[in-house]
């Protein structure tokens, strides 16, 4: 039985390794779009998710939390991707979940003048510095301390911090959205959040989901197949 036990190790230790890979590889391929069949998921890689362009709110924002006495890189590339996808897909009715003190919130908000953000986020102090931040660029969030404020409401798009004290479920989070609604999580590598992922890319209500390596995106719209690309 021992050399079984070894030869079980062995190619438990082959399959991961292979298994890993083969993500690398398909997850290289497809960030560059290669084999990528539906035209919305070739557009939204090579156009949003790995744009090579900058917006002018990236160094404004670097200036107003530098003014403020908060690190300017505390400013994220997840940060760049949420305000590229907000203004590709043109997002009106936004709901962060934790949403701290309000960095991602001024990303959200900033594409569009007609952006209405509600904020869920229970911490006092924090929701003070995201008030006062969101005063320096003209603009305001509604913030919320309970998702149950928001019964009844239909968002354009959730946006989730897994490393906030509140993970809502997948019915949940169905009942806020409509068929266009997409959702973006961060983080998703690890414990809980890498949990409630994977439990969110194999539901067939979630019809394409993006796996950005620390960042998930998913799109609801039941007219798309259901897809699942390692960008």
């Amino acid at each position: 039985m021992p050399g079984f036990n070894k030869l079980a190790r062995l190619v438990d230790f082959c399959e991961k390794k292979f298994y890993g890979r083969f993500r690398w590889f398909l997850r290289k391929k497809q960030s560059k779009g290669y084999g990528i069949h539906s035209p919305f998921a070739f557009d939204l890689i090579t156009s949003v998710i790995y744009s090579p362009y900058s917006f002018y709110p990236f160094s404004d924002f670097r200036e107003i939390l530098s003014q403020n006495d908060i690190n300017p890189d505390s400013i994220t590339p997840f940060n760049h991707l949420s305000f590229r996808l907000v203004h590709y897909l043109q997002a009106r009715d936004i709901l962060e979940i934790n949403s701290g003190i309000g960095i991602n919130t001024l990303f959200l908000m900033a594409p569009s003048s007609h952006i209405h953000c509600t904020c869920v986020e229970e911490g006092g102090e924090k929701v003070n510095v995201a008030e006062y931040l969101q005063k320096q660029t003209g603009r305001k969030s509604e913030i919320i301390s309970s998702l149950s404020a928001c019964e009844g409401k239909r968002c354009d798009a959730i946006f989730i911090n897994q490393d906030g004290s509140y993970i809502p479920d997948i019915h949940t989070l169905t009942e806020l959205s409509h068929s266009g609604t997409f959702w973006v999580l961060h983080p998703i590598k690890k414990g809980r959040a890498k949990q409630f992922w994977d439990e969110i890319v194999h539901d067939v209500r979630a019809r394409i989901t993006f796996d950005l390596k620390d960042t998930g995106i998913v799109f609801l719209r039941p007219d798309f197949s259901k897809e699942h690309y390692l960008v």
